[in-house]
């Protein structure tokens, strides 16, 4: 069963994204933030992060950037409220395996998180 961890500040975006995650089998820990994540992180072996990229304290670019430096190998999916007009190039330049927004629906946030742990790599959604 592949092990992922979920960075959020908005508790509502964590349980949600966290509900659809464990219905498709996935064991999910969570964070409200970018410090409670990482320490998480280095106490375990996650298979995915998938992180909020604005929080206060540390944002998802500090969490990438501690993760990759940890474990380069880890697939992490950046999500945000915000639109980001990004494609696939950006989402490479910027070390991630994809970028998505928080409105996405169930099925295709499912279809990312299969895709970056299991295949294809670089999604923007």
């Amino acid at each position: 069963m592949e092990n992922i961890l979920i960075i959020d500040d908005n508790k509502d975006a964590l349980d949600v994204f966290k509900q659809i995650l464990v219905d498709e089998g996935y064991s999910v820990s969570t964070a409200c933030n970018g410090t409670e994540g990482i320490g998480k992180f280095n106490k375990d072996y996650f298979d995915l992060v998938i992180t909020d990229v604005n929080m206060p304290g540390m944002s998802g670019f500090d969490i990438r950037e501690n993760v990759k430096n940890a474990v380069p190998v880890v697939p992490i999916i950046l999500m945000s409220s915000d639109y980001l007009p990004i494609g696939p190039v950006e989402v490479r330049k910027l070390g991630v395996n994809a970028i998505i927004s928080k409105t996405i629906d169930n099925e295709t946030f499912s279809d990312v998180v299969r895709s970056c742990l299991f295949g294809r790599q670089d999604i923007y959604k």
